[in-house]
């Protein structure tokens, strides 16, 4: 965290990284509007949801006499610092895009997804990445090897606004190095080095997100880290038979979720629109 800016958001350089844990999104061709439904999970539908915004902000730029139904089925957990909301709108930017035919050049939605959210443009590059300004100035770095990665949830949801705010007042004494020398590195051992300016808030204000902290460190991971604002934290293990009955360390209600992350090639294989 690298202080306040005069537009209200914090100035930030933070590393962005994809893993293989998604949302599914539907979409398909209507005569004309949007009409979002979710199938599953408690994300809000019509309007209220990045998704539909997405969807609005992109036929009214590109093909105006178009429609779009969308149904959405959360996976990933609302308020715990993934980026679930920025993904689906992303997804839908880049399904419409493929549905469509237009605009020519992917690169032509940066606009819009910075309208959309400060964490939307990463989402149309994905791998991993380096987001400084608002998190929205992205340079991407070399991938690195794909590997396991465990997220660990708590049963709450944190609400960024309330994290930041609370950041306000607080002061960083000693500035994290920067990111940038990251982009050297080849493999995920940097991450030791990094920190979160946002942990102590969380855990702070949230115990619960601690206890998930430290049953994690007692259970064997080389490195954890707080997602964001939480509540989500992420672990790596050196062993993953150090996994073994992780759930019974936990706070009862946590999520655990064993996926990997992805690099930029992994992710365009994968991305399948409908």
């Amino acid at each position: 965290m690298l202080g306040r800016r005069p537009d209200g958001y914090h100035e930030l350089e933070t590393i962005f990284q994809t893993v293989a844990f998604a949302d599914l999104i539907t979409l398909e061709p209507t005569k004309g509007g949007v009409v979002l439904e979710v199938g599953e999970g408690n994300a809000p539908d019509g309007e209220a949801n990045l998704a539909h915004r997405a969807a609005t902000g992109f036929l009214g730029r590109w093909a105006r006499d178009r429609g779009v139904r969308i149904v959405l089925q959360k996976h990933i957990p609302m308020g715990g610092g993934l980026g679930g909301g920025s993904s689906n709108a992303a997804a839908v930017l880049l399904g419409l895009r493929e549905m469509l035919g237009v605009p020519e050049d992917r690169r032509a939605m940066a606009g819009l997804a910075r309208e959309l959210g400060a964490d939307v443009p990463y989402f149309l590059l994905g791998g991993t990445a380096l987001g400084t300004g608002r998190g929205d100035d992205l340079e991407p770095l070399p991938d690195l090897p794909e590997r396991e990665v465990w997220l660990v949830t708590p049963p709450l949801g944190i609400p960024t606004d309330e994290i930041f705010g609370a950041l306000q007042a607080e002061e960083v004494l000693n500035p994290p190095p920067s990111a940038s020398p990251f982009s050297a590195n080849t493999d995920w051992q940097w991450l030791g080095a990094g920190r979160n300016d946002l942990e102590a808030v969380v855990m702070q204000r949230y115990p619960l997100v601690r206890d998930v902290y430290n049953a994690l460190v007692e259970a064997g991971a080389t490195v954890v880290r707080l997602s964001g604002t939480g509540a989500t934290l992420f672990a790596f293990f050196r062993d993953s038979t150090a996994t073994f009955g992780l759930a019974t360390k936990l706070p009862q209600g946590s999520r655990v979720v064993h996926t990997r992350t992805l690099t930029r090639s992994s992710l365009d294989r994968l991305r399948v629109v409908q």
